[in-house]
């Protein structure tokens, strides 16, 4: 797990290492030009025409610094600063006065912004602004980026340091920002790299290491920075006792499939199968049993008896039986809104509350809560909800478009208001709980394809029969369903994959995780 930092929070950082530490600026500084120049040498070829464009801050410095290095190494570099020459940082002026004294040339760009990018440069690095941008690019900076994004287009390889100038380090980008190739960022990952758009202007990015300390409120939880799984990471995983048996690995009732909606039943029910749940019993209406019966032999089979678009007396006297054996409630996929559906999920959430058992609720479950907005108040801190911005948006009445560009936020407001752990389905799929905030980096863009959410919806529940929390299980479940989807992609071509395709790989990614653990 690593923390994925704001500009404030990096900034902090910053004033720890070098403030109460002591660490030399130009020390963390030399660290990272050397990455950076690293990083530029396997870009272009020896002896390649390197241009840096730099603001007047730190950034700008970390750039005039990788220039020079470069320079020496063979390199034809040159640079050019823009800005406020009298609010230059003080490192800023001494990578300058280096600069000049090993003859590279050096040019501002004040005025007219005379000074020409598109000269058969092989590399330009972009060192305009860093962490602490906060507002649109303007004015003649506006017209440097452009600048830079034109010289990119003819063919020269664009270099960020740090983060692409443009893209806020908190999330959101600037109209116009840098698109750059690549960017090496120093000592932790940027929020707004990994959120999108932002991500879309980073290219291939790579964390450098420049010998940053963690200061002790980004170990002890004083402070409260976004989390994500390293890349390749295995997640926790319940417990596995070998004397176990179909019991112990947990009970997951699921209320789902409608009508003709049979398939999102299937997906789900064999997710929570290989997610590790021991036993899962499918309540679905009666048309749907002999197709499940022949899809998905593994689950129980309960049917779900409908009188007239009511929830059937039969069911109705049957549901606290089924509802004792469970360990675990999933209702949502291919359920419905009928008022059949919201009666049976009524009486499933105030089940869950009386027990105390945690719950799934996914897809139509949330449509029917957005629209019976009293059965919220039944809501608790045991259970999960999964919902898309499109569902988000009937759940809050803010519309989606609101709530892709605050993703967290969303994710965070409707935990504390309401309780559950909220799984806010996108690109990033944000998770929010008493644990704090997740941002999850694992998945493609072949996941939108229909079915998806219902296997993530049984993943989830299978992970809480299992025995993990539910704040555990939703950051766990969301990052393997994303690397399941990786591994379909990688099979089957985004274009080609389909949910099925996830749900085949969930077993792959488990099996690297069980050998990382030892669980074998």
């Amino acid at each position: 797990m690593e923390y994925l930092l704001d500009g404030r929070q990096i900034k902090a950082v910053d004033a720890y290492n070098i403030e109460e530490l002591g660490i030399p600026s130009l020390v963390l500084m030399e660290r990272a030009a050397l990455a950076s120049a690293d990083l530029a040498a396997s870009m272009v070829p020896a002896g390649g025409r390197v241009l840096a464009v730099c603001g007047t801050g730190n950034n700008g410095a970390d750039a005039l610094a990788a220039a020079r290095i470069l320079f020496l190494r063979g390199y034809e570099a040159e640079a050019v600063v823009a800005g406020n020459p009298e609010k230059a940082t003080e490192e800023n002026r001494l990578q300058q006065e280096i600069i000049k004294k090993l003859g590279i040339p050096l040019r501002t760009a004040e005025g007219a912004l005379e000074y020409d990018m598109e000269r058969g440069y092989a590399l330009i690095l972009d060192g305009l602004f860093g962490v602490g941008l906060s507002r649109p690019i303007e004015g003649r900076m506006a017209g440097l980026v452009e600048a830079v994004n034109r010289a990119g287009e003819k063919g020269a390889k664009i270099l960020a340091l740090d983060i692409p100038s443009g893209v806020y380090a908190g999330g959101g980008v600037s109209d116009p920002a840098v698109r750059a190739d690549a960017t090496v960022t120093f000592g932790f990952h940027k929020l707004g790299m990994v959120l999108y758009p932002g991500a879309l202007y980073c290219g291939k990015v790579s964390k450098a290491d420049i010998g940053f300390a963690k200061p002790p409120w980004l170990c002890n939880g004083n402070e409260e920075p976004v989390r994500s799984f390293l890349p390749g990471e295995a997640a926790p995983l319940p417990p596995r006792p070998p004397q176990g048996h179909k019991g112990t690995f947990g009970r997951v009732l699921l209320a789902a499939g409608s009508a003709g909606m049979c398939g999102a039943a299937f997906l789900s029910a064999m997710a929570a199968y290989r997610a590790g749940a021991g036993l899962v019993r499918i309540l679905t209406v009666e048309e749907n049993i002999p197709v499940l019966k022949a899809l998905a032999p593994e689950a129980v089979l309960s049917v779900c008896r409908v009188e007239n678009g009511r929830l059937g007396e039969e069911t109705k006297k049957e549901l606290p039986k089924l509802m004792e054996w469970a360990d675990v409630f999933a209702a949502g996929p291919g359920l419905s809104q009928e008022p059949y559906a919201g009666e049976l999920l009524s009486l499933l959430l105030k089940g869950a509350g009386d027990e105390g058992k945690p719950a799934v609720l996914d897809a139509d479950a949330l449509n029917i809560l957005a629209k019976e907005r009293e059965l919220l108040g039944l809501l608790s801190e045991k259970m999960i909800v999964t919902p898309h911005l499109g569902e988000m948006s009937r759940l809050t009445g803010q519309a989606a478009a609101e709530l892709k560009s605050g993703l967290l936020k969303a994710a965070q407001e409707f935990h504390l208001r309401f309780g559950p752990v909220c799984v806010l389905k996108d690109a990033r799929t944000a998770v929010a709980s008493g644990k704090g905030l997740y941002l999850n980096r694992s998945g493609n863009d072949g996941m939108g394809t229909g079915g998806s959410g219902d296997v993530l919806a049984g993943i989830l529940a299978g992970l809480l029969a299992g025995g993990l929390s539910p704040e555990q299980a939703a950051e766990t479940g969301v990052y393997l369903h994303g690397l399941a989807g990786d591994q379909a992609a990688a099979e089957k071509g985004r274009r080609a994959m389909t949910a099925r395709d996830i749900l085949d790989h969930i077993g792959t990614v488990l099996k690297s995780w069980e050998e990382y653990h030892g669980d074998i």
